[in-house]
């Protein structure tokens, strides 16, 4: 989704990359060197991790894992969702108003992590030897 992200970004698609929300919501500003880059990076590859453990506590103990791949895009158009109706109810400045762009491969790429998500814990929960 990173990937996805920063190519839209250099084609002039998008306005802001993943990694420049966990910058503007801790510095607020975009990263202007790699230190800055590497620490968003890192936020927020640990929000993405919680996410993770959300929803494999989600499928393991409320959910049955029937339709894995369903679950994983619907989690992940909620938690896109869920994340700008909070910078939008928080009006953090520099994250609202968002262009469509920004939008629609923000949205692209909560696809494409609920779907990585679903089949990661799929291929996990079907291990051989797992008791």
């Amino acid at each position: 989704m990173n990937i996805l992200s920063y190519v839209s970004y250099l084609l002039g698609v998008a306005n802001l990359r993943y990694i420049d929300w966990p910058a503007i919501i801790i510095t607020g500003h975009t990263p202007n060197n790699a230190l800055e880059t590497v620490f968003a990076l890192l936020v927020q590859l640990i929000f993405v991790g919680f996410l993770g453990i959300v929803f494999a506590y989600l499928i393991s103990n409320l959910i049955n894992s029937s339709n894995h791949f369903f679950k994983g895009v619907l989690f992940g158009f909620i938690s896109w969702f869920a994340i700008y109706a909070f910078t939008f109810l928080a009006d953090v400045s520099k994250l609202t108003p968002l262009d469509m762009g920004t939008a629609l491969t923000d949205f692209a790429g909560a696809v494409v992590f609920g779907l990585t998500l679903a089949q990661v814990l799929f291929q996990l929960d079907n291990r051989q030897g797992l008791e």
